[in-house]
């Protein structure tokens, strides 16, 4: 088949992985090897501050309640930066 590889785990991620197997009708092994495929396929995403590193100190003065509804802003913000790609 392949490389054979040993890895321990913390128990509640071997129940998880147990269970996972259990439901899928799937060996153990085949529920890690898939997580790992996905995993090394995905690549190494995008540093949080890469993301945003646009709109970082774009903003010289704003409302003083900046603390309020933040996530809102920054989606908003993170829309607008997208519609203008577009």
């Amino acid at each position: 088949m392949g490389r054979m590889i040993s890895v321990r785990v913390s128990e509640k991620t071997g129940r998880a992985v147990a269970r996972r197997a259990r439901t899928s009708g799937r060996t153990e092994s085949a529920v890690v090897r898939q997580a790992i495929e996905e995993y090394v396929e995905r690549g190494p995403g995008e540093a949080p501050y890469a993301a945003l590193r646009d709109l970082v100190g774009m903003v010289r003065e704003g409302p003083r309640d900046l603390s309020e509804r933040s996530g809102d802003k920054v989606r908003g913000l993170l829309l607008a930066r997208r519609a203008r790609r577009r």
